[in-house]
């Protein structure tokens, strides 16, 4: 095989690994100094996801390692008085070689490796969680080094299907069609609204795994965490205070979870037991009423299997998407589409649309559309939808064809007339003040806008009531990065401000513009 040909058929074999598509088969048994390298590069490739340099770099790594092949194969056959076989010989020792080269150069020079392998693992063994049972203890410790245990409770997940017992036997259930709790000091069966809000307790693998590839982490050391060797990360919110997650190496899942200290308080979540992919025994999921207990109903929801229905229980007929939901839940004043992993939940609208105060704006129906997390509000025909979830974009672009998600790289800012400057340093201490629970307007950039506005008209401060108060400023753009902010009355016509430190809803805004009027 020419030193071109297995250049060729590397870098096919890595293109296809990197795009998640079958490599050609038969190329490592037709040739077997190729057959190696593939070997190597399937090992490597497993360790975790890709993060290839640019688009030419597996072909001149092929490249590299094809050259030093042929190099090794020449010298190895131009010897006289060897065999073929002894020269076969010779040339595969330099491949194994070149391949364990390889494999050192991709994990010495990878930035971050091993603390990519770690989160890597975590996803994809939290992808393929399918239930667990475990008991998570929450422990504070104070400043001074003080710590004492808030709770312990028992938990048992299944898809759709969850129960918490807390400390005092209080258990929680929902079963994917009925959701209640046994409170055994009052003799009661309460049943709860059945819609798709699982109890988190404060720590949820999904949520922790995601922020974990999100955000700034390194691998501390390995600690036994229950009884388990753990590897311990640290995690760098931008802006914000270093946090701890423990990973399990055996399951690869989170088993500990450590706050940042806020306001001389620190908080433990820890499963000192966890079991996942188990068989869980149906009766955990059952609904029983105990002997003696009375049943206290309100509006909690029927499951039904018509829209028709769903409209007679609740007054009104709903907006559909294309999609045929899993569930509808109907309630006296709203309607619950189950998508599985998406919700949307329709109801008759009333009273002003107020938009949360860190979400950014959109539109949709010809109206404004509200984008706070994973969630889209709007209202559309007489109806206030809610979208939730991993499809919410696709679903709410069914309802709404007109649905537009702002655009985050439109320089607002670079429009402002009169720059204002920025501290970076008090922006840093403002967001942490934040973050500890503190002055949690400087989340809205509406509050942060008149703040900054009526301490150009009254610079010695505010005192009482603003001069230019809340009903003069209207939010008119906010892409998540960039706001503004239109002020009816006063020296100032617009504010634009930014998310300077942490491009999310956690994020402080910053005025860093204005124009006069």
């Amino acid at each position: 095989m020419s030193n071109r040909n297995i250049e060729e058929r590397l870098s096919d074999y890595i293109d296809a690994l990197n795009n998640e598509r079958e490599p050609e088969s038969g190329a490592a048994e037709k040739d077997q100094e190729l057959g190696k390298l593939i070997e190597t590069v399937h090992k490597v490739r497993t360790l975790r996801e890709p993060s290839l340099p640019d688009e030419g770099y597996p072909k001149r790594l092929a490249q590299v390692v094809a050259c030093e092949i042929q190099k090794d194969k020449r010298g190895a056959f131009s010897k006289p008085g060897k065999s073929p076989s002894k020269s076969i010989l010779k040339t595969l020792l330099p491949i194994t070689a070149v391949a364990v080269c390889l494999l050192v150069f991709v994990l010495v020079n990878s930035l971050g490796i091993f603390e990519q392998d770690v989160v890597y693992a975590m996803e994809k063994a939290v992808a393929k969680l399918n239930n667990y049972h475990g008991i998570l203890e929450i422990r504070t410790r104070n400043a001074a080094g003080e710590e004492w245990l808030v709770r312990r409770v028992e938990l048992w997940y299944e898809g759709d299907k969850y129960a918490v017992k807390q400390d005092d036997g209080t258990l929680t259930v929902s079963n994917g069609q009925r959701k209640w709790q046994i409170n055994h000091e009052d003799r009661e069966v309460v049943i709860l609204p059945l819609l798709p809000d699982p109890t988190r307790n404060g720590f949820d693998l999904q949520d922790e795994a995601k922020r974990a590839k999100q955000y700034p982490h390194t691998v501390v050391k390995t600690e036994m965490i229950a009884g388990r060797e753990a590897i311990k990360l640290a995690i760098s919110p931008p802006g914000g205070e270093k946090y701890y997650l423990w990973v399990d190496k055996e399951t690869n899942l989170p088993i500990q979870l450590q706050t940042a200290m806020q306001k001389a308080l620190q908080t433990t979540y820890t499963f000192v037991s966890f079991e996942p992919n188990i068989g869980i025994s149906p009766e955990i999921f059952a609904y029983r009423v105990p002997e003696g207990y009375r049943v206290v109903e309100e509006d909690s929801g029927q499951l039904v299997a018509t829209i028709e229905e769903a409209a007679a229980l609740s007054g009104f007929i709903p907006l559909l998407p294309k999609q045929a939901p899993i569930r509808i839940l109907a309630f006296q004043d709203r309607i619950v589409l189950d998508y599985g992993d998406t919700t949307i939940v329709e109801s008759k609208a009333s009273g002003e649309f107020k938009l949360e105060p860190n979400a950014s704006l959109g539109s949709a129906a010809g109206g404004p559309l509200e984008i706070w997390y994973e969630r889209l509000r709007w209202r559309q025909d007489g109806l206030e939808i809610r979208v939730e979830g991993a499809k919410r974009l696709e679903l709410a672009r069914e309802i709404a064809a007109d649905l537009s998600i702002p655009d985050a790289n439109q320089d607002l800012a670079g429009k402002a007339k009169v720059k204002v400057p920025v501290d970076m340093e008090i922006v840093k201490a403002n967001q942490k003040q934040v973050d500890s629970g503190s002055s949690p307007w400087q989340l809205d950039p509406v509050h942060v806008a008149l703040t900054f506005v009526n301490l150009k008209v009254t610079p010695e401060g505010i005192q009482g009531e603003p001069q230019i108060e809340i009903p003069s400023f209207e939010l008119v753009t906010n892409d998540s990065v960039e706001a503004v902010v239109e002020v009816k009355e006063g020296p100032i016509e617009r504010v634009y401000l930014k998310r300077l430190v942490r491009h999310d809803e956690t994020g402080i805004w910053t005025v860093v513009g204005y124009d006069p009027r």
